[in-house]
């Protein structure tokens, strides 16, 4: 089969048309979220899709592009992507089309492609693995594979209540006598709450964490279909616990979270997890991503998670491919050097 590579040739419209076909279609390749965070960094920001002859797409992605100056050496990257799995189990992406989006992008466009799929360690994941190698792909040892605890949100409300540990259950029925408010929304009101209690709890706890500003500025770009959903738990009229979700592809995806001294006391992160995995399978979602694990730096947040019912999952990490052997020798040097840094 033929493919042809499109490169900032669609609208955002027809762009999420074809996506929502994809279930490993996340925030993190919406045009939105790109877009804000290519202009944070600087990069340069295309869009693309590879079509077959019934002009279907079979992957797509978007691509940032950082230009190390003044070398002129240009790194491309795509996060969470390309796409690989069909939402209707349909035919996959195949190596071929991965080779056609590569053969678009290294040497003229880019020195260095750096992919890091949405795919998880299983079945699926090698099959994407072995397509990845067949197309010139290499992985990319330097870089930790996203490690998560993933809950599943088949059966009934009870079935899925049914799952947490006894211990996460105390906690869920202890709140839920605490006469704990939820609202529930998509509101920049709602968001902004969500910021104040993250960034205290960030302060109190002195982890690093994301960027609250860079879901804000992204949840009023995105279409009303698609924004991140914030629930929110009050006590005596006071904002408490706060957590957003993003609802697309087959998995919702945590992003931010927080509760303030008060929430801790009163148990409030419990309901509002309850309400958020609720929410997650009202909107069709087959299973929750918690947002990542550290079992070993966090081990607080690990046994929570996992009381939830979670069931740690590894992802297939990251894999480059470099446009000559001069390039990766340059490429591999850069990095060792920014990995150094961030050590300091």
């Amino acid at each position: 089969m033929k493919y042809k590579v499109a490169i900032d040739a669609i609208s955002d419209e027809v762009w999420e048309s074809h996506a929502e076909k994809f279930a490993d279609y996340s925030i993190y390749q919406t045009p939105a979220y790109q877009r804000v965070r290519a202009t944070k960094d600087g990069q340069e920001l295309n869009r693309v899709v590879v079509l077959n002859d019934a002009s279907e797409a079979v992957t797509m992605c978007h691509v940032r592009i950082k230009k190390i100056k003044p070398l002129g050496f240009k790194i491309g990257y795509v996060q969470w992507g390309p796409f690989f799995r069909r939402a209707d189990g349909g035919a996959e992406c195949d190596a071929a089309a991965i080779k056609e989006l590569l053969n678009s992008y290294l040497g003229h466009r880019v020195n260095v492609l750096r992919i890091v799929p949405n795919i998880r360690d299983d079945a699926c994941g090698k099959q994407v693995d072995e397509m990845l190698e067949s197309a010139g792909f290499s992985y990319a040892r330097t870089v930790e594979p996203y490690n998560t605890m993933i809950v599943r949100l088949t059966g009934t409300e009870s079935e899925i209540r049914g799952r947490f540990h006894r211990s996460w259950r105390r906690g869920l029925n202890k709140a839920e006598n605490n006469k704990i408010e939820i609202r529930e929304g998509t509101s920049r009101e709602l968001w902004l709450i969500l910021e104040r209690i993250y960034e205290s709890a960030r302060s109190r706890k002195g982890f690093k964490g994301l960027e609250p500003d860079v879901f804000i500025e992204t949840q009023e770009l995105l279409s009303d279909a698609r924004k991140v959903n914030v629930i929110a738990a009050y006590s005596d009229g006071e904002p408490i616990s706060a957590h957003s979700t993003s609802h697309l592809g087959d998995t919702a995806v945590g992003i931010l979270a927080g509760s303030s001294e008060k929430g801790l006391e009163v148990c409030s992160s419990y309901l509002v997890w309850w309400h958020t995995l609720l929410a997650a399978k009202r909107a069709g979602m087959s299973s929750y991503d918690l947002g990542g694990i550290d079992p070993v730096n966090n081990p607080d947040v690990y046994q929570f998670k996992l009381r939830m019912g979670g069931e740690q999952v590894r992802y297939i990490g990251a894999f480059d491919v470099c446009s000559s052997r001069a390039a990766g020798i340059f490429w591999r040097a850069c990095e060792k050097a920014y990995n150094l840094l961030k050590k300091r």
